[in-house]
């Protein structure tokens, strides 16, 4: 029997930096870098093994290909094949990470850190124009709030038709959502679309995962990032469909959720696919999506899709609801929304 048809084409998780594109430029960007490359060696399978304990500090993992992206050159040219290896995938949006305090270690400022980016991306369009893809600027948790705010400024002078949000991302064990209460209602004021990695993990870098032991600080993370936060979407939520009121909540105020299955299970956040209820989030209208969240080194979003289909046998329902959840919840709106797409949503 034939696998699945994939019906994603709408990425709102999308990781830059840890993206499966980012693979096929990745010898370009270490000599660009002056990297040495060992002869013969498998670059993108040594970098991709970095990333797989999942015990692993995800900045130091992170560093093995951020670390190649510090100048302006580089980040276009990641921008650029991001949109043109998405394109040749079949999507046709993508709001696509990179945090710029992780691309200035050799001089290069936010700004231009953003404005590379951001040309990148106008190159990969000229190229793809059926795709339209914005940058979603994120913030590591691991700033102060004052700083993050500094960051928000610079976002502030962007050109805002690509820098379309806000996310805060990583290590959510040791900063949790309320150390950045401050600087989402900065970003809220500022009028930027806020999405926030929240649910994800709560364990320590040496613990052992263990979901339902975590689940009541998943749950206490997600209300805090929904309800006084006010985020507009939510990257991961593991524990949504385990609190009753947040589904509600949720619901009532169309909240987006960008599920990325692979990379839960993957990072042993939950014991099995079972344990994310995606189906009953479909069919209560929660705005979940399916996204690859970091395809350079975990499933790629047809194999995400896959392994689900097998778990949950989505209906043909289901699959379309999944589908516009994503257009739904986009923050980007340059293009027209596709033929097929525009009576649905």
């Amino acid at each position: 029997m034939p696998e699945p048809r994939c019906p994603v084409d709408c990425l709102l998780h999308d990781h830059g930096d840890g993206a499966y594109p980012l693979a096929i430029v990745l010898r370009d960007l270490f000599t660009m870098a002056g990297k040495a490359i060992p002869d013969n060696a498998d670059l993108v399978a040594q970098v991709r093994k970095k990333f797989q304990d999942p015990h692993a500090d995800i900045i130091e993992a992170f560093s093995n290909t951020t670390g190649v992206l510090q100048t302006w050159d580089a980040l276009f040219l990641a921008a650029h094949n991001h949109v043109v290896v998405r394109a040749s995938q079949g999507i046709r949006y993508a709001e696509v990470m990179f945090a710029p305090q992780y691309h200035g270690f050799q001089g290069l400022t936010p700004k231009r850190a953003v404005e590379a980016i951001i040309a990148g991306i106008k190159s990969g369009e000229q190229k793809c124009p059926d795709i339209e893809v914005n940058f979603l600027a994120a913030i590591g948790r691991e700033l102060s709030p004052e700083q993050a705010i500094e960051l928000i400024k610079v976002f502030e002078e962007c050109d805002r038709n690509y820098l379309v949000g806000i996310d805060w991302v990583c290590d959510e064990a040791a900063f949790p959502p309320e150390r950045h209460i401050k600087s989402v209602r900065y970003a809220h004021d500022a009028g930027f679309p806020v999405d926030f990695h929240a649910s994800e993990w709560v364990r320590g870098p040496h613990d052992t995962p263990d979901f339902w032991r975590d689940l009541p600080q998943l749950v206490q993370n997600l209300n805090i990032a929904m309800r006084v936060m006010r985020c507009k979407r939510i990257g991961h939520g593991i524990a949504l469909p385990y609190a009753p009121t947040l589904m509600r909540y949720a619901l009532i105020n169309q909240i987006g959720i960008t599920g990325c299955p692979g990379s839960n299970l993957q990072g042993q956040n939950v014991p099995d696919l079972e344990a994310l209820q995606i189906t009953q989030m479909l069919d209560s209208g929660i705005l979940w999506s399916m996204n690859p969240d970091d395809d350079f080194f975990q499933p790629d979003i047809n194999e995400v899709y896959q392994a689900c289909d097998r778990v949950y046998c989505f209906t043909a329902e289901q699959r379309m609801r999944m589908r516009l959840n994503a257009w739904k919840t986009r923050f980007g709106k340059r293009k027209p929304v596709p033929n097929d797409i525009a009576p649905l949503i």
